[in-house]
């Protein structure tokens, strides 16, 4: 396993935002992944966005990482127009992770918040639709394309791993992006659970973040490794057969709750389990 920056830090977020010319972010992001140590990075539209960074002018340099896409969420698709701009999303992705080698476009289930049934229905009619289109690039591409377990049934497309299993054995080539910390807090899965349900899937992924269950939501996610209760020697070692993994760190922290998160992890897989 590899591991990719996703969030930059705290700190490493006000510094950023001083900086007034794109360029000179982008430069930004690149050293910070090379200062923490990580391997990779995952661009994500949305947080680069916050950045103010445009994702699409990725510089050259940068395929000095290994590269993955999370186009992320979907929050409804029950219209051929919002088919339509979800289409263009893909297929923009697809363009610019060949172009600048990109090994993973992950994506999440559509979010459903205040949607009737007959839009759910709706919904997942055209997502069945998208993914039987773009898994098919993805094969031709050599370009994984990937479903993040999001499966809080009230606030997603599929309510729980089994709905999710259902619509993914429809497509053998459809890859599977696991995040640990909302599986665990939302239904919630166990450490084992999360390690059965990926046995049986094509993980290309992880998402990884500490999480708690006595909290909020907005407390209980993102965490920084050891300031929730995951089992992480348990899951990690529950991840080893799978050959050519990558782990986001998907950690809302300061710089230095990014950098012990990182160095526990590589740690980890290195045999050391101090943090």
């Amino acid at each position: 396993m590899y591991f990719a920056m996703d969030e930059i830090g705290f700190e490493n977020m006000e510094e950023i935002m001083k900086i007034s010319n794109e360029s000179g972010k982008w430069r930004f992001i690149y050293d910070a992944a090379r200062t923490y140590g990580f391997d990779g990075i995952h661009i994500t539209p949305s947080l680069y966005k916050n950045f103010g960074v445009d994702y699409r002018n990725v510089p050259e340099y940068f395929r000095d990482f290994k590269l993955t896409l999370h186009l992320g969420g979907i929050h409804s698709v029950t219209s051929e127009k919002e088919y339509e701009t979800l289409d263009e999303e893909l297929e923009t992705g697809f363009e610019i992770a060949a172009e600048y080698g990109m090994h993973d476009i992950s994506i999440h289930p559509p979010y459903l918040i205040r949607l009737t049934q007959a839009e759910k229905d709706l919904s997942y009619e055209f997502f069945h639709k998208l993914v039987s289109k773009w898994v098919k690039t993805a094969v031709t591409s050599g370009i994984s394309l990937s479903l993040e377990t999001h499966v809080y049934g009230k606030a997603f497309l599929f309510g729980g791993y089994g709905e999710f299993a259902n619509f993914v054995n429809n497509y053998p080539d459809l890859s599977v992006l696991i995040d640990i910390s909302h599986n665990y807090y939302d239904p919630p899965y166990s450490e084992d659970e999360i390690i059965d349900f990926a046995g049986r899937n094509n993980i290309k992924g992880l998402h990884i973040s500490d999480a708690l269950r006595d909290k909020e939501y907005q407390e209980s996610l993102h965490l920084a490794i050891g300031d929730g209760i995951i089992d992480f020697p348990r899951l990690l070692k529950g991840f080893e057969k799978f050959l050519d993994l990558y782990g986001v760190l998907e950690i809302k922290a300061n710089n230095a709750g990014i950098q012990k998160s990182l160095n526990y992890l590589k740690g980890l897989c290195n045999g050391h389990h101090h943090i």
